[in-house]
């Protein structure tokens, strides 16, 4: 009788740690399943953005997530057109990527984010409005609603460079400045001419006199396009701080993801936006820095009167944007209280 309590004993035990054991493999198993994803950029491969965030994606997720989530970067045009970018992340054919605020007509919000121009001055005003504000939750809100999970990229200024100076309204007046969107819009309504050009034929336009003036970014951009050889002037103030490079995921697939990932990943995508910026105004300091010392550029600044007919400009093109959405209007007035607030208008 004893003999047979000790073999139930016996038993009960060792069924003990066998279930024991089966439920750590299993727990063992699911922490340890992996999760691969393709992301499509709206960047070429020779972009200067292309290279930094494919290693971040590739190398830093993959190592925070202790290789959970593998994901493979892939340049603009790999799977599908860049227009077709948005639908593709929807429907989760590619897994995410970087894109631009081309999709207005989806989310007429982002439009907030990268069509005002001469709003924020410096990049820690974007930033507040942005994370502190909530705008940043109201477009990752607007996004969902499509199946795309939102955050920004990096938020950078645009600055104008030109063969002149330009520092009036007389000197503006005029001026063919290689442009495009709402900036073109203000600078056309402030008397100047834009003209549309290619990235690859801004140089030579410069040079040979087809245009007296361009942005390509601001100062980085510039020296990267060698624009600073035929162009000696940095125009000021920027023409915007623009929150228009984006990181963009399929909400199935995120929803996939168990919860510790998703905050792992997305507290790395929100770190990244506060570094990219500000790596890329340091870029942007020392890419002034040697345009004045190398090429001999000069700091051209537009008067008073000059930067006031531009703002009234831009706060026409801001109550467009509003007219867009609801959600527009409302986000528009934050923004100018926001703005009333810094003494930037009135």
């Amino acid at each position: 009788m004893v003999r047979v309590k000790r073999l139930r004993g016996l038993v009960f035990v060792v069924s003990v740690i066998f279930l024991v054991s089966s439920f750590l493999a299993m727990e063992g198993a699911a922490q340890a399943k992996v999760f691969k994803w393709r992301f499509q950029t709206h960047w070429p491969a020779a972009s200067a953005s292309y290279a930094p965030f494919k290693k971040f994606i590739e190398e830093d997720i993959r190592a925070l997530t202790d290789g959970q989530l593998v994901i493979e970067v892939h340049p603009a045009g790999t799977f599908v057109p860049t227009k077709d970018l948005f639908d593709a992340w929807a429907k989760n054919m590619i897994q995410g990527g970087t894109g631009s605020t081309y999709w207005i007509s989806h989310v007429p919000l982002s439009a907030v984010a990268g069509q005002c121009p001469l709003a924020f001055r410096e990049l820690w005003e974007a930033e507040y409005f942005h994370f502190r504000m909530g705008f940043e939750d109201a477009l990752r809100k607007e996004h969902l609603g499509k199946g795309i999970v939102y955050w920004t990229e990096k938020i950078f200024p645009t600055a104008m460079v030109s063969k002149k100076p330009v520092r009036t309204l007389a000197e503006l007046k005029g001026l063919k400045v290689r442009s495009s969107g709402k900036i073109a819009d203000m600078l056309k309504m402030a008397g100047a001419s834009p003209v549309l050009v290619p990235g690859e034929e801004i140089y030579t336009a410069l040079s040979t006199g087809v245009i007296d003036a361009a942005h390509w970014g601001a100062a980085a951009g510039a020296l990267t396009m060698k624009l600073c050889e035929p162009a000696k002037y940095y125009v000021q103030p920027n023409l915007a701080y623009s929150a228009t490079d984006l990181i963009m995921v399929s909400k199935k697939a995120w929803d996939e993801l168990p919860a510790d990932l998703q905050k792992i990943v997305h507290l790395a995508f929100r770190e990244r936006c506060w570094r990219r910026s500000n790596e890329y105004i340091q870029e942007e300091v020392r890419a002034l820095e040697t345009m004045k010392k190398k090429y001999g550029v000069q700091v051209s600044w537009l008067d008073k009167e000059a930067q006031k007919v531009i703002q009234q400009a831009a706060i026409k093109i801001w109550d467009e944007t509003a007219a867009l959405s609801p959600t527009n209007a409302e986000w528009i007035g934050k923004m100018k209280e926001f703005l009333k607030e810094l003494g930037y208008i009135d």
